[in-house]
């Protein structure tokens, strides 16, 4: 489970910039942001965080902020994704995590070890704090991410583009992976502020748990 944090005062200043400020936050960003986005113009926008509401994207670089149309954005390339999907994953829900690893470039198995840990693949999965479905989106995360979590579908989707972010943003860090993993399960907010995993049993268990169980399917 995840759930997007953000401060009012940060969301109402996201929401007054406007596609006119692309080219100049692109040059704020550029060799400063760690990630790069790219529209379909060709403009490349350097940016720090980047949060999804709909189709609607919400970044951030430094002091500028940009809010831009999904549609905008260039499609990435296509990747080439390798790993397999146990035999133990039931052929329904096999089939929404093979597809959905190569749109987000992530190992099928890293789903799978997502997924196993967070609903043991139960379709109809509900936690104590209403995390929902196989990935177990919080129902604010789902609405950030533009997903119904009831369904199936969406829910895999979702929570492999929510993996699919958290991966990108800590990527090049030291245990980049448990610190994606620690976010999924406690929030970016939770990780950036304790400047690694939190010092929660839950998330530090959960992060052990997944980790092991990726490296099993990975050895299989």
């Amino acid at each position: 489970m995840y759930v997007f944090a953000q401060d009012s005062d940060d969301r109402n200043m996201l929401r007054v910039a406007g596609l006119m400020g692309v080219l100049a936050f692109g040059a704020a960003g550029e060799g400063v942001s760690p990630s790069l986005l790219v529209l379909k113009n060709g403009q490349r926008i350097g940016y720090e965080s980047l949060v999804r509401e709909g189709e609607t994207l919400f970044l951030r670089a430094g002091s500028q902020s940009l809010v831009i149309d999904a549609s905008e954005v260039a499609p990435p390339p296509a990747a080439v994704v390798t790993g397999t999907v146990s035999k133990e994953v039931p052929e329904p829900v096999a089939r929404l995590i093979v597809p959905n690893a190569g749109k987000h470039n992530l190992r099928p198995e890293l789903i799978q070890a997502v997924m196993e840990v967070e609903s043991g693949y139960q379709v109809r999965a509900r936690s104590r704090v209403g995390a929902i479905g196989l990935m177990q989106l919080m129902p604010q995360t789902a609405r950030h991410l533009g997903v119904n979590a009831h369904d199936p579908a969406q829910n895999v989707e979702g929570g492999a583009r929510l993996l699919d972010m958290l991966v990108t943003k800590y990527e090049g860090r030291p245990n980049g992976l448990a610190l994606a993993l620690a976010a999924y399960n406690a929030g970016a907010g939770a990780v950036d502020r304790y400047g690694g995993i939190p010092p929660y049993r839950e998330t530090r268990d959960y992060v052990k748990k997944v980790l092991r169980r990726f490296r099993e399917l990975v050895k299989e």
